[in-house]
């Protein structure tokens, strides 16, 4: 079935922020409140009820297979996976080319979507669909922060047709005005949809903007209704005559293939494709972390809030990585995590809190702890947060809960590499973060050796601001003045292209239950900060 998105590691988090929530609350009939538990604190997270984990049983190697590297005269790169249980083979055709690299938003995405739905030269968008469903393929595309993927599952007998249609999509669409007027219009209506009704989105869009900044590569996150508007289809085609060129693509094939018949077909569909160097990459911007500040994305008469509490890992090929992702695990990565155990299980605060990494190509990583919860919670919520994110920075992590996961974080990959759509998606992901041939073993290995002083002195650096950037979307008349306690306090409309419409000093500590009125509007973003 066309338009099923892939969603690598590397690319869930678009993925979440543009099109649907990060993190989905659970329905309100969830258990919240029952217990009247805000005052524990975070180092009564671990419920008695919760058994000591067992030992661990014979760990099985499982290496991940064997990536058999070749370049076409074009400078095309091919990667090949042969795996021979089923007659089944995974396309991925990577384009190193994500959300921000135009410098105008919303052109990278749009030129990704009118390639795999406007048709091509010889195709109409129709003929195109009719002969995907013919070969009982599915085509998908997604365009993350650092990369656009397209994707195309078949039979072994397909192949061939498949990858010349593969070919023909990128190398020549027909950029019909028609079909991209009508792609624009849906894209238009569901960015005022976002606006209006994901609290995820805005918060995301924010806090990324915050830190990166409205001109780097990754501070414009799902794009806005005018921005849409405002991309001509000659934005689009000067985007895919820059970027979609085979020096900057790459061909990871996943399945039952030989790599010398794999590569006879690329070359026949791709080899003849050409271009010249792809445009530079964009500026790299050091995020920064404003301390003491409280970004409300207001959402009127909302019943619930979505909070997130921001901080930066390294970059994603540091050494201390293994280490990042146990020390993330601990926080937020399940339901042994402390925020479930605490600001969820202990005190009721949150239909849903977990933490994530937003993983990048290049410099510092946003490390994100997120709660869903009720509007007249969402202060104790944050507080929460900060409690469990100030006991990681002052109290070491113990070997039960490093053990339990790294444990997990290692053993996981037998699971993710059940298929060779997985293996071809955890390919990408090697791509598209630059890591070498052998990062998924070393990497499993390394975190096997993660322990609790390690694991402690990652998380010590992590959580080293007392007071760290928040962002919520939610009714910032009821949830703002008790938000104040934790900084100055930024109020901004998403239907408004996020304007800054009033400002609260830090200290203003009103009860979320009776508001007051607020200072008036600062005159632009700018003086708001």
């Amino acid at each position: 079935m066309i338009g099923r998105e892939i969603k690598t590691v590397g690319m869930m988090f678009l993925a979440a922020a543009a099109c649907a929530p990060v993190a989905n609350p659970e329905p309100k009939s969830a258990a919240m409140g029952i217990e009247k538990t805000a005052g524990k604190s975070a180092g009564q997270a671990k419920s008695a009820s919760h058994a000591k984990v067992p030992p661990s049983g014979t760990v099985k190697t499982s290496p991940f297979p064997k990536v058999d590297r070749r370049t076409l005269a074009n400078g095309l790169r091919v990667g090949v996976v042969p795996l021979h249980q089923l007659p089944v083979v995974q396309l991925r055709l990577l384009v190193h080319a994500g959300v921000g690299y135009a410098g105008i938003p919303a052109v990278p995405g749009l030129t990704a979507k009118i390639l795999k739905d406007g048709g091509t030269k010889s195709m109409t968008s129709n003929a195109l669909l009719e002969r995907v469903e013919t070969l009982g393929a599915n085509l998908s595309v997604s365009t993350g922060l650092d990369s656009t993927v397209f994707a195309l599952e078949i039979t072994k007998d397909h192949l061939n047709e498949a990858l010349a249609i593969l070919a023909e999509l990128v190398r020549e669409p027909r950029f019909d005005e028609s079909e991209f007027k009508k792609l624009k219009a849906r894209e238009v209506d569901a960015a005022h949809d976002r606006a209006r009704s994901s609290g995820n989105w805005m918060a995301m869009r924010v806090l990324m903007t915050e830190l990166f900044g409205s001109k780097s590569a990754y501070g414009t996150v799902g794009a806005l209704a005018s921005e849409i508007e405002r991309v001509s289809l000659n934005d689009v085609k000067a985007f895919h005559k820059g970027f979609y060129v085979p020096k900057n693509v790459e061909l990871i094939v996943a399945g039952d293939v030989t790599s010398s018949n794999l590569m006879t077909l690329a070359n026949d569909a791709l080899g003849k494709w050409s271009g010249g160097e792809p445009p530079k990459m964009p500026l790299l911007v050091v995020p920064t972390l404003p301390e003491s500040t409280v970004i409300v994305a207001n959402r009127p008469k909302s019943s619930q809030s979505d909070v997130y509490v921001v901080g930066l890992a390294p970059a994603r090929d540091t050494v201390d990585w293994p280490a990042v992702r146990v020390t993330n695990q601990v926080l937020g990565g399940g339901p042994a995590s402390l925020l479930f155990l605490d600001v969820r299980e202990q005190r009721s605060l949150a239909y849903t809190a977990n933490s994530f990494i937003v993983e990048l190509a290049r410099g510092a990583q946003p490390i994100l702890a997120y709660a869903g919860t009720q509007t007249p919670k969402t202060s104790l919520a944050v507080q929460g947060i900060l409690d469990i994110f100030t006991k990681l920075r002052t109290s070491p992590i113990d070997a039960e809960e490093s053990d339990s996961a790294r444990r997990f974080l290692a053993d996981v990959f037998a699971l993710r590499m059940e298929t060779a759509g997985a293996i071809a998606n955890m390919v990408v992901e090697q791509a598209t973060f630059g890591l070498p041939d052998g990062y998924w073993d070393s990497y499993r290995q390394a975190l096997r050796t993660v322990d609790g002083p390690s694991a402690s002195a990652v998380a010590r650096r992590l959580f080293s601001t007392p007071r760290p950037l928040v962002v919520v979307a939610g009714d910032a008349d009821v949830i703002a003045p008790g938000l104040a306690q934790f900084g100055n306090v930024r109020v901004v409309d998403p239907e408004r292209e996020f304007q800054t419409i009033r400002v609260i000093p830090v200290g203003t500590a009103i009860s979320e239950a009776a508001p007051k009125k607020a200072m008036p509007a600062a005159k632009s973003t700018k003086e708001a900060r």
